[in-house]
């Protein structure tokens, strides 16, 4: 099963190509905000270096988020687009999940990825040692809080993603030596981890509806908020 794989999550894009359970290809680029207008050339890229064309794929995986709105919106649109088109199944994996299982390394008896929302604040889970078993609701809230919710476990914990690296002295001072922080470059969803996920279910016949598919923000994105509230008409 040839499965591409697409996250758009965060500041770094991640692209991956994989056959089953091997990685053909996985591409990584910091977009600057030109997102929209790299993804496309660099999917056609990532096949064309592996030997493929679109028409080849079995199935495609996109990361939900949370993280970037506009970011997710691009890469959840395409993906949809892709199978759509292709007439191929899609599967949405959240993205602390894939971030969780690209890090566990059986050292400490839980993972915690977490991805930077704004200051002071993260969106949040807590996984078993192997990054596969959810062990809490996805979250966003103060990292205070979220560091106090895994802290009354009181066992050792990976420590991963951008809300981790930025919250170092932080987590370091609350846990000591309890805790393990991933580094810097290993927070972001690795397309190889979206692979793996997806295409478990892609495997076991499972997909999502490629029309209401949508991005996970866990709270709703401030354009949203200000649209609800008619913060944009009173401006105007």
């Amino acid at each position: 099963m040839l499965t591409l794989a697409i996250d758009s999550s965060q500041d770094i894009c991640a692209i991956a190509l994989g056959s089953d359970s091997q990685l053909l290809a996985e591409y990584h680029f910091h977009h600057k905000m030109n997102l929209l207008r790299r993804i496309l050339p660099v999917i056609d890229v990532v096949l064309h270096d592996a030997g493929h064309k679109p028409a080849d794929l079995d199935g495609i995986i996109v990361s939900l988020g949370p993280g970037s709105f506009t970011g997710l919106r691009i890469g959840v649109t395409v993906a949809k687009s892709l199978a759509y088109t292709l007439g191929k199944p899609i599967v949405g994996v959240p993205t602390l999940q894939a971030i969780a299982r690209g890090m566990a390394e059986g050292s400490t008896e839980l993972v915690c990825p977490m991805i930077f929302a704004r200051a002071h604040e993260v969106y949040w889970t807590v996984f078993d040692s192997s990054g596969e078993m959810r062990l809490d609701d996805y979250a966003v809230s103060p990292l205070s809080e979220a560091l106090e919710s895994v802290a009354v476990r009181g066992v050792s914990v990976l420590f991963c993603g951008t809300g981790a690296t930025r919250n170092e002295e932080a987590i370091r001072h609350k846990f000591g030596n309890q805790a393990a922080i991933a580094k810097p470059w290993a927070g972001f969803a690795r397309g190889a981890a979206l692979l793996e996920i997806g295409g478990k279910r892609l495997r076991n016949g499972e997909a999502d509806d490629p029309y209401t598919l949508s991005p996970m923000y866990i709270k709703k994105p401030t354009p949203v908020i200000r649209l609800e509230t008619g913060e944009f008409e009173k401006r105007a």
